[in-house]
Formats: C-alpha cells, structure tokens, sequence
C-alpha cells in the first residue's frame, strides 16, 4: 500500500495520505518557511512551500518542499530540536523525486526515499514511524530517532552483533565454559535474529514490530521479558500446533506452528538451562543491535537489509580471530557460490548424465531444460558440503536444484524446494555454531517462499538434524582405522535402508512423533556405529597381528627379522588406532548412541551406493604450522597427497586443504563431481604437487580457475582462492579445463594432458607451450647457480636497529629492493667475521647491545650450539658478488647490493663469481619476460603479488654462459638499461608469444 502511496506523491498535499495509512491524524497549517526557517536556510534549501500535514497526539509531522530536500529537512529537524518541538521534518523535491525525513531529538537523522522506486528497506522505515497505540509524544519521538538511524547490511551489523554476543555472554553466571556461554548466548541470539526475519513477513500477529512490543509490554508491566514472552514463544507457541499450546502461548496472538530445532532446548540447553538475561540487558540489547536494522527474509534481498545470506559474515564476525585462523573458515560471497555450483552442476549433467556440454550449459546458465527428449530425472541428486560453516554452498545447491527442476516443468517451487532439501542436501562441519547457522539459513529459505497469508496453512519447518551434522569430516576414527588396517569399512544394505527410512520420516514428523522419530534415527545410527567399529577394531588387530608376525619371522641366518623404524612408527598407530576404537566401544554400549559423526553411520545409505553426486564446498585453508603436532601426524598416515616435500620447514607442509580435497574424491561417487574453493598456490606449489598429479591422472579437471583480486578481497585470507572442479572418472587425453567460471563452451582452456607433467600448473593458455619450449632450449638458473634466501636473525627486535653504530651494517629487507636498486631502512647487529663464521668474542659495542639476553639467543629455533650471538644463513651477506630480490612482489625485481649491504630472510638472492654475472642477472631478473615467466609458477598472494621463492627462480631459462647475449646483458645490468628487446629476440618470442606471456596483466 504504502508504495501505491508513493507512486502517486507529486507535492506535499500527496504525504497527508501516506500519514493517514500510517495512523496519524491528518492536519493542514500552512508555514511561511522564511519567517520559521530564517531566510538564508530556506532560500539555501530552495524551499517553496511548508506545512503542517499530520499530527499524534501533541507530535507533528512537518513537510517542505524544496530544491534541496537533504537540506531543507535538516533546517526544518533543527529548527523542531531547538524548539523542543515533538515532531518529524519531511521534505519532497530533487531530481529524481525524493522524499527526505529528518528528526533531531539527539543529533539530526535522516532517511532517504525514491519516490519513482523505493527500496524494501525505505518502505520498512516508513512503516516503523507509524505511532504505537498509547504511545507518547517523547517516546514516538526517541523512537523515531532510533529509526531513521537504522542502518544498512554494513560491517557495523557484524561489530553491533559481535558486540553485543560478548556483552551477553559475559554476564551469564554459568556455565564455567567460556566457550559454552558463548554457544548459550549465541543460540538465544539466534533465535531473536529468526523472529526478526519472520515478523518482516507479518507472520507474529501480523506485526512487523512485533518483538520488540513483547519487550515493551514486558517493561511496562514490569514482567521478565524471557521467561513471561520469549520463552513461551518459542518453547510454547512457535513449537506447537495452535490447538495443544497453553494459556500463556495462546495470549501471544495469531503465531504461526513452525517446528524446527530452532524452537526446541539444544543440548546444552537441557544440560545447564536456558539463557536467562535481565530486561535491562535485552533493552540494550534490542536498542544496540535488533531495531536499528531492517531485515529481510529473502537471500541476496536488494536495498540495506540484513538478509539471510549475511549470516555467513555474522558466523565469521562472531568467531574469536583465533579460532577463525585455527579452523580456516571465510566467508564466501554469495555470487561466488552461484558461479561455483554451477559449474559443477554443468559438469555433473556432462559426466554423469551424458549431456553434451552445450545442452549443459544452456540448462544451468539459461535455464532451457533439454528439449525434446526428457531432461534428466535430478530428485535423487545428492549433495554435500563437508565444511558447511554458514552453509552457502547447501544455499546455493539449493537454489541452483530447484532452478534446474522448474525449468524442466517440476513445480511448484515451494514443493520442489522441500523436496531437495529433504532428499538431495548433506552436510557436516565441526562447529555446533556453523550447524546451527546452516539450519537457520536452510529454514529460512523455506519461510521465503511461503506467501499465504493464512498462518495455520504454513507447512511446519522440517527436521534437518538427519542432513547437518556436527562432525570431522576429515580425520574420523573409522575411516582412519580403516586406511591403517587396508580395508574398507562400509554398512550393510538393510542397516542402510533403515537408517535411510528413518531419516526421510523424521524430516517431517512433530510432536510426540518427533520424538520417537529421532529415537528411531539415531538407533539406526547407532546400530550401523556398532557394526562399523566391530568391523574397524577386526581390521586393526589382523594388520597388528600380521605385523608382529613377520617381526617374529626369523631370516636365512635364523635371526628375528623384529620391526625396522618404519615399521615400529606403523605399529604405534595402529595400536593408538584400536585404542580409540575400543574407547569408542565403550562409550556406545555406556550412552546407547553414535559416539562420533561417520560417513559410513550416518550417511550410510548415500555412501553404500558409492558415495555423493556432488561434493562442493569451502574447506578450511590451514596452514601446517597452526595444527598441532598430533593432527600432522595423523594427516600424513591418512591421506597420501598430505605429505611433506623434502625440504625442512612448515612452508613445505601441505595446507588443510589438500586434505579436504582428497578426502572429496573419497566421498563423491565414481562419475560424481568435486568443486571446491581452495588456495590458489595448490596450482604452483612444492606440497601439493602429489595432489596435482592425482587429479591430472586420475580425474577429469573440469576447471582450474584463479579467481582474481575483486574476488580475492571479499575473502578475510592473505591467499587468493581457486575454483578447482573435477569429476571422479579416468581422463581420456581430450578433456579441456576451463580457466574461466561461466558457461564452460565459452571459457578460454588449456589442453589437461598439460596438467600432467611434474611442476606447476600453467593456466594461461599457451604460455605453457612457450616455457616448454624455452627450457628444452635454454639451461636453466638451476644449471649454473644456487638461489638462497637471506640472514635469519631469529631476533630481530634485538638485532635490527635504526640508526647507523659501531658494529652494524645496513640490513636489505624486500620492501627496500625496486628494480636496479637497494635502499636499505635500518641497520643489523653483524656479529660475524669477513669469512661468515660468528666472532669468538663480541666487541665491546655489540657486547653492550646484547648483553643480557643470552638466554634468548640461545631459545632462537634455528640455533644449534657455538656463540649465542650467531646468526644463520649468511653465505649471501658474505659473499662478495650477488644479485638480490624481494621474495614477495607485483613483479621480479633484481638489484646488485653494495658490499656491506645484509640481504635478510624476505630476500632471496645468488652469489656469483664475478660482477659480470651479477649484472647480467640482473638485467635479465628485471626484464617483463622473466617477470611473466616467473608468474607463470609462482604462488599467488593478496594484491596481486607473487612469491619469487628459489624454487621459482632455479627454473628459468637463461641465455648461454659466454654467449654475446650474456655478455650485452652484463654490459646493460651495469648500466642499469631495460634489456626486454634484448631477451625477447635471444629467446626468440614472436608477436603470439608476447601477447600469450604479457595477459598475466601486473
């Protein structure tokens, strides 16, 4: 209505009917706007008329029309504050036509409406300045302040909500877990966010402010805001059907039965009690966070609301900064997952339905179903997310099925929605908070598309808890049995279908039947758990038994063969191993229940006939140095990609990802399709080159795809991510991966057999030919020197300085080096000799900077015995001739340092026999086509930055040593000359080959 309203507003008369549909009393007083505003504010504003238009009470509603509206309703507001007027500035005007409302009871507020368009969030601001029934002109006063100051979907929602989570959860007594009131307090506020999203439709006795009346009503009759109102509406309305709820739920008012775990104690609920606050404390709360922001039940909703796909920023928002860095979860823009699931659900219907690419194409990115013939049977698809974290990926697989449905006549919407979610999504994550969110954004997609205005036809919201579970999906005792015991664990069929039939009644059950339903699940899930640890703890004690039985074998001399370090290593594992399922065992027969979310219990059904249609997701980017030791080492003896290159040093330690990314492509069916978002440094780098191997040879990589900064920004990791998609089935030597999302005939390729020599990927398309070709013709750095990085001080808050002393030499970090040149900044204690080798006894000066402090020289992780003075890594400081560069940059940029000058370790740098070979170096490093090359290989980073590590730099080509190019090239590194033309022609680059080399814009 109030948009109709709106569309018919020309002048200020036009507001009086806007005013009226809001509950005011309409009046009419012509102002004379110079004589009230002054002269100079009302011609500044170009106001040509005012009047008064409505009235509450003793609040008046003013409106102008003016030139300038922003300014003629902030004259008018603070014209009504220094009045101490009671009242609303409205001003009409501008081009387009624009309705401006301002109050000023604490400083002047103001909301902008398109009068030809107004936004969802506009027309919910109009409707919250409509007067409560009994409501005070100072009270519809503050209140009307608060409104217009109601912000946007902003990083000050995700602050507001982290804010007021800690305020709440610190003021809860118990329990003593701080991370358990924080789940406590997370869940209450869970539930406040859903009520808000739902009111938005009316749905609370047709108030859209219907919560915070419960508030209200509780303050003014002095009742307890949670135990009289919340409680009994969530726990006794909300939860029940309209006919078994009580006295207390029935004066509620018109509410509709939504079921839903949401509305039922969670498990530390029923341990410890609900959340109780004070009203005060909700006062707060509701003024600081819930009314100062629009909500929309709607995912991706235009205009400034909190939509449910904002979740997944709150998720990320409220956890700790250490635990965030810990679990690896990020947020993933909401167009990102589109993009992502489509071209896995593209790839799906060509694998494994047998579609051809373009019909694919057409039905995912066009919506044209495949005509005449009938389009693939898609209702038995499965799904699953196994890092669900705000569950994005489950949103978007959900979208993305039903779209698919509908445009091959399945319908109507709402039906085929329910139908997917109740047969086609899956998903896991370890974090109780991620379920909860996952669920939430799961119902609510459901509530969107409800539009009957009748509450008692709302079909109940379905049980979920038999599709998200709370688990590792990574490291599960089972499967780790079984990888350790060389046998596969799976149910058997009737187990299966059981577990299967329970989960599709429960998803529907309510009440009393609800109950037993879940009885039912997680019998099922237990008696599956039972057999599957039985079975697990057969195949641990045969490999132990085998084991010590060939230890025990004796060899030709009639000795005991016993057991090799390898082998004793095996043995503590596999006994480790047995021992947790054994425990395991224990806690099933004491609780009755599953002990732990597996695969093989609780999805049993779905593995049984080989695993998920499509496994996709966000998994956790870790890195090794952030697990503890324990899970590292139960990585490496589960999954054969997650293994350390042989170089010391967590940075050739695979990332959690790797994990994530093999255990996929267990999960998914032979024919099934991964897509995931992982680091883009798992194209280039050392430790996922077991990975990149597995899937060149033993997958179809669908799409490689480095996603760039605008994307790479929406993301809280210092890595740039990759789209990485790939169906489970043996490549044939044709397959093309796209380097693009979209529809995949139209994306640029490259040719996958490429993918699988050794080294990186290369995804630009014919630049992998180019660098092919340069080193089968040219030696490489590799062949003729060693690159190192810099000095490690391991200190060097002791050992940098800023000024130049006795003892010190000027310290070259990556950032002082630019092409040509070094500008060092500070200064490093240099407590070596001309030979490198540290002093026997420091001088004085340094004895007096470092005194003191030995205890901490010697904790330093790289030290091994000797002087605790030393420092480590210093062959390129003492090295007489070297060419240097930063580690880390837009571009490949070489400089030959001063004699006295100390690479440190953000530089990497060679140490060549004479200057000549400096210079060239140089003068090569700094040409654009070893730059280009160097990009081709070298990880990704934030800001479009790489990292020109030694295994980058050992691989490209050079010309001939002796050569006359050699020799001009030394001849213009000394002179600090451009040498591009020079190295295009040596290594003969014609015009396709520049133009291949040069689309890795810098």
């Amino acid at each position: 209505m109030l948009r109709d309203i709106l569309a018919r507003t020309r002048q200020i008369d036009d507001l009086r009917d806007l005013f009226r549909a809001l509950g005011y009393e309409l009046a009419w007083e012509d102002v004379p706007a110079a004589a009230w505003l002054g002269e100079s504010a009302s011609t500044a504003a170009g106001i040509t008329r005012a009047a008064l238009i409505a009235r509450y009470g003793a609040f008046r509603v003013f409106a102008v029309e003016a030139l300038h509206p922003e300014d003629a309703a902030r004259a008018t507001a603070r014209r009504l504050a220094a009045g101490a007027e009671r009242g609303l500035a409205c001003a009409l005007g501008g081009q387009p036509l624009r309705l401006i409302c301002a109050a000023g009871p604490v400083g002047v507020r103001l909301a902008s409406i398109s009068i030809p368009s107004p936004t969802g969030s506009a027309l919910a601001t109009l409707e919250r300045l409509a007067p409560a029934k009994g409501e005070s002109a100072l009270a519809l006063s503050l209140r009307i302040g608060e409104v217009l100051a109601s912000e946007g979907v902003t990083p000050r929602f995700f602050r507001a909500f982290r804010s007021t989570l800690d305020r709440l959860a610190e003021r809860l007594r118990t329990p003593h877990s701080r991370l358990d009131r924080h789940a406590l307090t997370l869940t209450a506020l869970t539930r406040v966010l859903f009520l808000y999203f739902i009111q938005s439709k009316g749905w609370l006795n047709g108030d859209t402010r219907y919560v915070a009346r419960l508030l209200d009503r509780a303050l003014a009759t002095r009742r307890h805001f949670h135990r009289a109102f919340l409680h009994a509406l969530c726990f006794g309305a909300l939860n029940r059907p309209p006919a078994t709820r009580g006295s207390a739920a029935r004066a509620l008012g018109n509410v509709p039965f939504l079921n839903g775990g949401l509305f039922e104690p969670s498990r530390l609920e029923r341990a410890h009690g609900p959340a109780i606050w004070s009203n005060a404390d909700w006062r707060e709360a509701f003024d600081d966070l819930f009314e100062r922001f629009h909500f929309s039940v709607r995912e991706h909703d235009a205009g400034e609301f909190v939509a449910p796909d904002m979740l997944g920023r709150v998720f990320e928002g409220v956890m700790d900064p250490d635990e965030r860095h810990t679990s690896g979860s990020y947020y993933t823009p909401a167009s990102l997952v589109r993009e992502l699931v489509r071209a896995a659900l593209e790839a799906l219907l060509t694998q494994a339905f047998g579609l051809s690419p373009r019909t694919a194409a057409q039905w995912v990115h066009d919506g044209v179903a495949p005509r005449p013939a009938p389009p693939p049977d898609l209702r038995g698809l499965t799904v699953l997310d196994p890092a669900a974290g705000s569950g994005a990926f489950l949103l978007g697989a959900l979208d993305e099925l039903v779209r698919l449905r509908r445009a091959a006549g399945d319908g109507p919407a709402l039906t085929v929605k329910r139908d997917v979610l109740a047969h086609s999504l899956f998903g896991v994550d370890l974090t109780p908070t991620a379920v909860r969110l996952t669920e939430l954004r799961l119902w609510l997609a459901l509530v969107a598309d409800e539009d009957g205005a009748d509450l008692a036809s709302i079909a109940p919201l379905p049980n979920l808890n038999g599709h998200v579970r709370q688990g590792d999906a990574l490291l599960d005792p089972l499967m780790l049995a079984a990888s350790l015991g060389g046998r596969a664990i799976r149910a058997g069929g009737a187990a299966a279908r059981r577990l299967a039939a329970a989960r599709r009644t429960h998803f529907l059950l309510t009440g009393p039947e609800k109950r037993a339903g879940q009885e039912e699940l997680d019998r099922s899930e237990a008696a599956l758990a039972g057999s599957l640890l039985d079975e697990g703890r057969a195949a641990l004690e045969t490999a132990i038994a085998e084991l010590l039985g060939d230890a025990r074998n004796r060899d030709l001399f009639g000795r005991r063969r016993g057991l090799d370090a390898e082998r004793r290593v095996q043995l503590a594992r596999l006994r480790q191993s047995l021992r947790e399922l054994r425990g395991a065992q224990r806690t099933l027969r004491r609780e009755g229940g599953a002990p732990f979310f597996a695969f093989e219990s609780h999805f049993a059904d779905v593995m049984l006939r080989g695993g998920f249609d499509l496994v996709t997701g966000n998994p956790p980017w870790v890195r090794a140095e952030r697990l503890a030791p324990r899970v590292r080492e139960t990585l490496t003896a589960r999954y054969s990609c997650w293994q350390a290159t042989a170089v010391r040093g967590f940075a050739h330690l695979p990332d959690l990802a790797v994990a994530f990314t093999e255990r996929a492509f267990e999960l998914v069916r032979p024919g099934g399709v991964v897509a995931l978002l992982v680091p883009a440094k798992l194209a280039t780098s050392g430790y996922a080159e077991p990975l990149r191997q597995r899937l060149a040879h033993r997958a179809r990589v669908e799409r490689a795809v480095p996603l760039g900064e605008l994307v790479a920004r929406t993301f809280g990791a210092a890595v740039y991510p990759m789209a990485l998609v790939a169906a489970r089935a043996e490549p044939t030597g044709t397959e093309l991966t796209a380097t693009a999302l979209g529809a995949k005939p139209a994306a640029p390729a490259v040719q996958q057999r490429q993918l699988q020599s050794d080294g990186p990927w290369i995804l630009l398309a014919g630049a992998d030919r180019i660098r092919r070709r340069l080193l089968a013709a040219f030696p490489t750095v590799a062949d003729r020197w060693a690159p190192q990085l810099g000095v490690k001080t391991g200190a060097d808050d002791l050992f940098l300085v800023d000024r130049q002393c006795v003892g010190a030499r000027p310290a070259i970090r990556g950032r002082d080096i630019a092409a040509w040149r070094c500008k060092p900044g500070r200064y490093v204690l240099w407590t070596h000799g001309a030979d490198g080798t540290p002093f026997d006894r420091l001088p004085r000066e340094l004895t007096e900077r470092l005194s003191g402090h030995e205890d901490r020289l010697r904790r330093r992780a790289d030290y091994r015995g000797g002087p605790p003075w030393q420092l480590f890594r210093t062959g390129l400081a003492s090295a007489p001739h070297r060419v240097i560069w930063p580690d880390l940059g837009r571009r490949l940029s070489a400089a030959v340092p001063s004699p006295d000058g100390v690479p440190l370790n953000t530089v990497y740098g060679i140490a060549t026999r004479d200057s000549a070979d400096a210079a060239a170096l140089a003068a090569l490093f700094n040409s654009c086509w070893l730059t280009a090359l160097a990009r081709l290989v070298a990880d990704p980073a934030r800001g479009g930055f790489r990292r020109f590590n030694a295994r980058v730099v050992r691989g490209l080509p050079v010309p001939a040593a002796g050569s006359a190019v050699w020799a001009e090239l030394a001849r213009r590194g000394h002179r600090c000359e451009s040498a591009d033309d020079l190295i295009a022609d040596a290594f003969e680059l014609d015009g396709a080959d520049r133009r291949a080399l040069a689309a890795d814009s810098l």
